[in-house]
């Protein structure tokens, strides 16, 4: 096993596999402009446009990555695609246009994108495969280990728009969690989630795709409380605490062959 690390970028190489993560800074603001006047619509304020995670098959170059703005080009920006409509909406839509776009395009205001990921020469086929989770659920040493965000903003302090990801490595394989979080709130909550599973010797990738929402009211009363009266709407800002009472997803499974 050879460890990465130079110049913003970590990672390890094993078993045929190179896994590297890429940390910078927020995009300048010229940057930020070039992105909007390209997607014509007004970015997220948080956006690590050259933050990625990066997984090569090093004998074929396959290849899987995780990039933000392959994920923004994935926002809707058709005629309905206003797709939470809420008071404030409109007020933060003005509000964020101080960029000279020539011709900004009605937009997803949410950034909800239903982002898997961009790979190269690899194919994606549903499957009757699903990722073992018991076996995850092994003692196992993580020889690699990291997380990153890819985007977020806070919806004008109305809640929260983020695309982040979780990346492990172990002696058996590797398993990867790229996860879109939108809290609206006095309206919803949304998750969409991507794990990704390969286990070493074995010559598929699997991908698992969920999807759940719910009302901020149903999440709000899930919320404990010690008394009656105590409220800790702090919670309602925890992914993981969301993560945990959001409910079943529905799930899709595929995989690719290395």
């Amino acid at each position: 096993m050879l460890k990465i690390d130079a110049e913003g970028v970590i990672g390890v190489r094993l078993n045929g596999w190179e896994i590297t993560s890429c940390h910078q800074p927020i995009l300048s603001n010229a940057a930020i402009e070039k992105h909007a006047q390209e997607l014509g619509f007004t970015v997220p304020e948080m956006i690590f446009g050259d933050n990625y995670l990066k997984v090569r098959h090093l004998p074929t170059q396959k290849e899987l990555s995780l990039r933000a703005l392959d994920a923004l080009r994935l926002v809707d920006t058709g005629p309905d695609s206003a797709s939470v409509q809420v008071s404030i909406a409109r007020d933060w839509s003005h509000s964020r246009r101080n960029l000279d776009i020539a011709h900004v395009k009605p937009f997803d205001w949410t950034f909800t994108t239903k982002y898997h990921g961009s790979a190269s020469r690899l194919e994606f086929a549903p499957t009757a495969s699903k990722i073992d989770y018991e076996r995850l659920k092994q003692r196992e040493e993580i020889l690699f280990y990291d997380e990153n965000v890819l985007f977020e903003d806070d919806l004008g302090d109305n809640g929260t728009s983020q695309l982040s990801f979780k990346v492990r490595v172990m002696p058996s394989g590797f398993f990867i969690l790229l996860r879109f979080f939108l809290r609206v709130d006095g309206v919803l909550f949304r998750i969409f989630d991507t794990r990704f599973y390969h286990q070493f010797g074995s010559d598929v990738l699997l991908r698992e795709v969920s999807s759940r929402q719910a009302s901020f009211d149903e999440v709000r009363r899930l919320v404990p409380r010690k008394k009656p009266e105590d409220e800790d709407l702090s919670l309602l800002n925890n992914i993981q605490f969301v993560d945990g009472v959001i409910g079943s997803p529905s799930v899709k499974c595929d995989a690719a062959v290395i």
